[in-house]
Parts: structure tokens; sequence; C-alpha cells
């Protein structure tokens, strides 16, 4: 049998949340049925050997500043010499570069996934960004939906089939994330003493992440509990000025910023919560790694949130957008330590029950099957 090649279109190689699923396939799915390709619009990042390392083809075909139709150009002529059977886009830019590259016809399978619906509030230009993003859900032959609450919103677009979509919700390799033994090493590192209390958040800087509220919602928390302090894993475009929002609100000296960090399970280990503020999600990479690592989570109850908590039995749920939602929901779990480890305990057990690594690939590799039978 003929393997099938496979070509996952990525904006860069940042290490994200994308570039960790795309990465999961090719290990995971392996050498057997497929010939895996990754591309990245333009070269920032660093995961290139990541890929190369297991077996991937790796192309960059563009960069920040590339021509628009060069980089299509390139793609056109990548999937034609290496017989690519099945493009795979994961964002909007990747979606529409395919669909531009390719053209109306074309014999390969394209499929999207969505990890996200873009909001209006999410960006600036958010309308038209929005607007732009439900469009291009009419061109790929086939769309995954991370969440049921993104499938929701894709069958709400008119005149698209419920049989081009598949809900494939995304997951992580609990094992990997659980990593209680580096907890005493890791608070040592970030300069924690056996008695604070660690409240933790990874992602991007960015406005949808709405790390503003957290840090109001903190800086009330440590009015509670003076002990507390707040690590804020990553990094990106806003983190001058959220500095200056934590040295405002009088809160410098309790906020650790630790920058973009490859070990995230690490850091999950020295965390006593984790927290979520952000207005919009899909299905959300790191909540899942934060439940896998057997911690409590505060999350907002946006995107796929209800599908990975249910309120007061696996986690808190709080309203998005307010910091005083968040405030009350940390608080209350740090006066309660009892109920910090059974939410926790609960948690991690349905993370590990529910959302499988093995699930999703066997799911995205019958999937590219189908597909691929259904070629010219």
């Amino acid at each position: 049998m003929k393997q099938i090649a496979i070509l996952h279109l990525l904006n860069n190689f940042g290490d994200s949340s994308i570039t960790r699923i795309v990465r999961d396939l090719v290990i995971h799915l392996g050498s057997g049925d497929f010939t895996w390709h990754v591309g990245g619009l333009d070269g920032v990042g660093d995961q290139q050997d990541t890929f190369d390392r297991h077996g991937a083809g790796v192309a960059v075909f563009g960069n920040a500043g590339a021509d628009f139709t060069e980089t299509r150009r390139r793609v056109r002529e990548y999937v034609e010499e290496n017989r690519i059977d099945i493009v795979h886009s994961h964002t909007p830019r990747s979606l529409l570069t395919l669909r531009m590259a390719l053209g109306g016809r074309h014999r390969q399978r394209h499929v999207a996934t969505k990890h996200i619906l873009n909001s209006p509030g999410d960006r600036r230009w958010g309308l038209l960004y929005s607007l732009a993003d439900r469009l291009l859900l009419y061109a790929p032959d086939h769309l995954v939906a991370v969440s049921g609450k993104v499938m929701r919103g894709i069958t709400a677009c008119p005149g698209i089939r419920t049989g081009r979509i598949s809900l494939i919700r995304n997951a992580v390799d609990n094992t990997h994330c659980h990593m209680p033994e580096q907890r005493d090493a890791c608070r040592a590192e970030l300069g924690l003493t056996p008695g604070q209390v660690l409240i933790g958040t990874t992602g991007r800087l960015e406005k949808v992440k709405r790390y503003d509220l957290l840090l109001r919602g903190f800086s009330k928390v440590h009015e509670a509990f003076p002990r507390s302090r707040l690590m804020i894993a990553g990094d990106g475009t806003l983190r001058n000025a959220l500095e200056e929002l934590a040295r405002d609100l009088g809160i410098r000296d309790s906020v650790i910023w630790t920058g973009f960090r490859k070990d995230i399970p690490r850091l999950l280990a020295a965390m006593d919560v984790y927290i979520m503020s952000s207005v919009n999600e899909g299905l959300s990479l790191s909540i899942l790694e934060a439940m896998a690592a057997g911690k409590p989570v505060v999350i907002t109850d946006v995107g796929g949130a209800r599908e990975l908590v249910e309120d007061g039995k696996t986690g808190l749920l709080i309203p998005p957008g307010s910091a005083e939602a968040i405030a009350r929901g940390v608080t209350a779990l740090l006066g309660d330590p009892v109920r910090m480890s059974e939410l926790a305990r609960a948690g991690r057990e349905y993370v590990v029950r529910e959302y499988s690594l093995e699930r999703m690939m066997e799911s995205y590799g019958r999937l590219y099957r189908t597909l691929a039978a259904r070629l010219p």
C-alpha cells in the first residue's frame, strides 16, 4: 500500500500548542502508513530540528516580509514535487495560503483544523479578521473542530455540511505532564519558600489571554494571602505593558515572569493552582496539561471549558472578563486546601480517562485514510 504523503502548514516553527499537536501526529502515527512534511510560512522558531529528527521533511516557504505571491508559488511547487496527498492547515493564514497556492481544483485533499474561532474582540481589526475567519471555512475539503463549542460555531455558518466536519478533541501526553518529583527543585529555582503558594499560568502574552485582568485579580488575592505568588510563563507583545501594570498595582515583587519556557511540566509541578483568564479559547492544551499534572484549575467559561471542567467537581469555572471573578475563585480555593486536593485529583482522573493522546491519534489516522481513499 502506498504511503500517504501529508504536509502540515504552520505559520512558523515556534513552540506552540499547534506545533506540539503536529509533533505528536508525526511521532505517534509514525511512518508506516504516512510520509510527513511540515512547512512554515516563515522560519521563526526552533522546532525544525524536532520535526527533522523524527523523519519529517521540513520546508520554510518565506519570512515575515516575504511576498505572498512568491510564498504561495513555493508552496505549490513543494506540493507537486513531493507528491503530497493531503495538505493540513492549522491557522487562517496557512489555510488562505493553501487555498491560493492550490487553486480551486486540485488533486490533494485539504484538511483544516480549527483550533479556535476568532471573535471581534480578540485582536486589532478583530471584526474583519473574524469575518475572514468564517469565510475561509468554506475553502477546505474537510474541517476538524477541536471542541464541541468550535463544532457548533462552524455548523452555525450557512451551507457547511456536517459531513465535512469531524470533531477531534485535543489531547496531551498525560504521563509527560505529571512530574511531582520535580516540585521542590523547581520551586527552589523560582526562589519560593515552603510556605508560599504559587498560582500559575502559561501562554502567549497577548490581548485574548487578558493577563491584565489576571494581574488585577491577583492583587486582590495577594491582599488576602500575602505569601501568595503569581507565575506567568510565556512571552509576547504585551510583556512590558503587563510588567508596568504589576508595578502600578503594587505586586511587582510577587509576580514571577519566566519568559518563554520549554519545561512546562516542571513549572506545573511547582504550582499550587492553575489559572486561565482568556476571553476566547478552542480546547486549551494548557488546561489539559495542568489537569493532567494534578493541579486544581480555575478557568474562564469560554470555548471548550465546559467540556474539560465540571464546575465544582473537576475544577472551577468563572465568568470571563472579570478581575473580581478571578479573585473570588482563587481565594475560595486557597482558603480550602481539602477542596484543592479533591479538585486536583478528580481533574487528573477525568483528563487521563477522557482525553487520551491515543484516541486523538486514532481519529486523525482514520480521517487521513478516509480522505486518501477518495483521491483521484
